[in-house]
């Protein structure tokens, strides 16, 4: 592929998944992210007292706030309710402040970055400002997402496309174009740990501009939630495991993720979040034994992880409910690949994915037993999202091995790699509808665009249903694309003097003993096809 070609590849790529996710936050109407009223009021007073739409209420937990925010959840928890409660002109400009305690203001339990960020998009009319905040961040991701692919030594690639592509639908694709602080949270895990392998691994400008976007990454989790702060540290100890070396370089280049480390540290001590986490979510008394606790809510967890692909968790307030066929097509991608990389990749890989799986059970069997509850309750899919992101992403990662050489990650085909583009895509679009229709209500898919509710001058649902689920499918269709041919490039010859059709993360740890580095850190083989890594 040619140099324009791959250009034009990249800038199609970050097209479509910027309409994709420009598709998910038309979707759904102001308010319906969770939570919503707590972080939109959140927004507006996220850069203190402003004359007409932030001013001090009746005592300091109190604020005024546009009444629309406090309004717009009149269909929560009410899946018969659609959106057009909200009444006829709630899509236009103006409102009248009111007072409400459900904000961060009052309460300190979240950073305050997210929110001041933010409130810059904050305005006279709620509506097109919560479509404002959304887009801003369908674009961060987008634009962080192509910009580290095309900057990351090429084996740790399909680390940051696949370990985002295997966790986004649907919840991640509905949080991140959201006014949610999760959204950031889930940028944060998908962005830097990928980042920071290329950082420690790359050479010259790339490692330094490698090394930005890990810190960049980082700060917006550790501006957006209490517990990305912690999702950090694991994530920089995975990182520092996969790629140790006994070199001087290595040492020097592991000062950055170490700073991060104490930044974070300070962050989740910080935080508001973190009395609640360590002190319990709410106040339900015991009514079983602490070991009863742990035991149920141990047999219970895979539900709370399965809830990211929407199995027994719904959208939302947790109110839309989705079709089977988007949860049974993402699991059925994510456990395909799970069973492929169930191989032996040595000591790191297996410290560095036990960690970040403890981590993923550890983190909410402790709120949980805490909260003296079980899976079901004060804990959700989205909390521990970015954790999977992350877990995913380290079983798919290359490791160093003795004598500086990178192990072989997982092995896909080609067919393997397009059949999970499909499946994703055909959930996305599902997921896409399902949530589209619990709010506009009968007519979705009517030309005439003809619905209970929709957004002023925005296309009709059908549009942009149609617009949402191709450009994802599109944004798929490159993913495998550069996969199978960067297979053709990097696949050892066969017996017969043929390439393979597997698809390597890196090259193996047999590698020929002349095997080297090129200036983007990947292995070049010098070997004999006799000692050259097998293809499975």
């Amino acid at each position: 592929m040619t140099p324009i070609a791959r250009l034009l590849t990249t800038v199609l790529a970050g097209l479509a998944l910027f309409l994709s996710l420009g598709a998910w936050s038309l979707s759904s109407p102001v308010g319906a992210a969770p939570d919503d009223d707590f972080h939109l009021a959140s927004i507006w007073c996220g850069d203190g007292v402003r004359e007409g739409l932030c001013e001090p209420g009746s005592d300091a937990k109190h604020w005024q706030v546009p009444n629309k925010i406090i309004q717009s959840t009149c269909y929560a928890f009410h899946p018969e309710v659609n959106a057009s409660c909200q009444g006829p002109g709630y899509l236009d400009e103006g409102f009248r402040l009111a007072e409400t305690d459900r904000l961060n203001a009052g309460s300190h339990q979240y950073p305050q970055g997210f929110y001041w960020w933010m409130s810059h998009l904050a305005g006279d009319n709620v509506a097109e400002s919560t479509i404002a905040i959304r887009l801003v961040n369908a674009a961060l991701f987008s634009v962080l997402m192509v910009g580290t692919w095309r900057l990351l030594p090429r084996r740790f690639r399909f680390t940051l496309s696949a370990g985002a592509a295997l966790t986004a639908v649907p919840l991640a694709m509905f949080l991140i174009p959201s006014a949610n602080p999760s959204s950031w949270s889930i940028i944060s895990m998908a962005i830097m740990f990928p980042a920071m392998l290329g950082y420690l691994a790359a050479r010259g400008w790339r490692a330094a501009a490698l090394g930005g976007i890990t810190v960049l990454s980082a700060l917006l989790g550790l501006g957006a939630r209490g517990d990305s702060a912690a999702y950090v540290v694991v994530a920089v100890c995975a990182a520092l495991v996969l790629s140790f070396r006994r070199e001087r370089d290595f040492f020097l280049r592991a000062l950055l993720p170490v700073a991060l480390v104490v930044l974070a540290v300070v962050a989740f001590l910080g935080a508001g979040q973190t009395g609640l986490a360590i002190g319990g979510m709410g106040h339900t008394p015991a009514t079983s034994s602490r070991a009863a606790l742990i035991l149920a809510n141990l047999l219970a967890m895979p539900n709370l992880w399965a809830g990211i692909y929407g199995l027994g968790w719904g959208l939302g307030w947790l109110d839309t409910l989705l079709q089977p066929v988007v949860w049974a097509g993402a699991l059925l991608s994510v456990c395909g690949v799970l069973f492929v990389a169930f191989r032996w990749q040595g000591w790191r890989k297996l410290v560095a994915v036990l960690g970040v799986a403890a981590a993923a059970l550890i983190v909410p069997l402790y709120i949980l037993v805490s909260s003296n509850v079980v899976v079901g309750y004060e804990v959700q899919p989205r909390y521990i999202l970015p954790l999977l992101t992350l877990l995913i992403a380290t079983v798919l990662a290359p490791s160093e091995a003795p004598g500086g050489r990178e192990r072989t990650g997982i092995l896909l085909s080609g067919p393997q790699v397009w059949l999970i583009a499909g499946l994703l895509s055909v959930a996305n679009a599902v997921a896409l509808y399902g949530n589209m229709h619990r709010y506009t209500g009968q007519g979705t898919m009517r030309l005439s665009g003809q619905v209970a509710w929709w957004w002023h001058s925005a296309p009709t649902p059908l549009i942009t249903w149609v617009i949402g689920a191709g450009a994802f499918a599109v944004t798929m269709a490159v993913f495998a694309r550069s996969a199978t041919l960067r297979a053709r490039s990097d696949a050892p010859a066969g017996p017969s003097g043929s390439a393979g059709g597997s698809i390597p993360v890196a090259p193996s740890a047999d590698a020929a003993p002349g095997a080297s580095r090129d200036a983007t850190g990947t292995a070049s083989a010098t070997a004999s096809p006799e000692s050259s890594p097998r293809t499975a």
